[in-house]
């Protein structure tokens, strides 16, 4: 068995609970939004989560955005004025690295848990099998989509994964991106173009994404693919694949910079309240 398919059939083996009869009891008045360095970060737990995600698929009200955050992404949020309406288009903002956790918990506004990437996506496409929900894969190459297609096929067989489009396009082809969208109007469209671009494209191409939850996942199609190694166990477990990535590309000194003045920043902080 290939890498691509181990992985998703391990992310999605989550506990075998049928959040089909379970989503709608869970309450969902009682989510807020705790300040983490003037970002606001979505307090709430997985099965929240897939909860609340799952009730814009049904309320047809979109298009909606579900941001993953970690502490690179958070401070390039907060300290750059023309990337804020990234916050003010998000509907769900969740804690996937583990340094906002901690950052969370040093500030005096500790989170539920930390919601891994991977472990989310997996958990939608499994209930979008159930509710037979259509799925467009939107980023990344060709050649590593058309392996996530396959292997989600296998994991969960006749999953109504409707377009795959690679992010790298312009011009005509775009126009015929944004085209299939509108008139395909699936419910969930997984977002793989990084960060910051996903996001801007999503907010300058609202009117072709309907009643959508787009949810922006960085470079996830790549791990899914199995092409990409991802992070060592080691890292993964304690919620630090962001921080093994940094440390994997030592040239983009710019994220360094970030990791350590988002820890420096938190202990400031944290003492100033004390």
């Amino acid at each position: 068995m290939d890498r691509g398919t181990t992985l998703v059939e391990r992310s999605s083996a989550k506990e075998d609970r049928d959040y089909l009869l379970d989503y709608k009891s869970i309450d969902l008045s009682s989510i807020r939004r705790e300040d983490i360095l003037d970002v606001p970060v979505d307090n709430i737990n997985r099965d929240e989560a897939v909860a609340l995600i799952l009730e814009m698929i049904e309320n047809r009200s979109g298009p909606h955005h579900v941001l993953f955050l970690d502490p690179i992404k958070l401070m390039r949020l907060r300290r750059s004025k023309k990337l804020r309406h990234i916050l003010d288009d998000a509907r769900l903002v969740l804690a996937d690295g583990a340094g906002i956790g901690w950052a969370a918990a040093r500030l005096g506004t500790p989170l539920k848990e930390r919601i891994p990437m991977i472990a989310m996506i997996m958990d939608i496409v499994r209930l979008a099998w159930k509710q037979e929900y259509t799925i467009y894969l939107l980023g990344s190459r060709m050649e590593y989509l058309e392996r996530v297609f396959f292997n989600m096929q296998r994991s969960f067989p006749g999953v109504r994964i409707i377009g795959r489009q690679e992010g790298y396009f312009g011009g005509e082809r775009e126009a015929l991106v944004k085209e299939s969208l509108r008139k395909s109007a699936p419910d969930i469209i997984f977002l793989g173009m990084g960060f910051p671009t996903q996001e801007q494209w999503l907010h300058e191409n609202k009117e072709y994404l309907s009643r959508s939850v787009v949810i922006g996942v960085d470079g996830a199609f790549d791990i899914l693919s199995g092409k990409e190694k991802k992070a060592p166990d080691w890292f993964q477990t304690r919620g630090l694949a962001w921080f093994w990535r940094t440390l994997a590309r030592p040239l983009y000194i710019d994220r360094m910079f970030a990791v350590f003045f988002f820890f420096v920043m938190t202990l400031w902080r944290s003492f100033r309240k004390r």
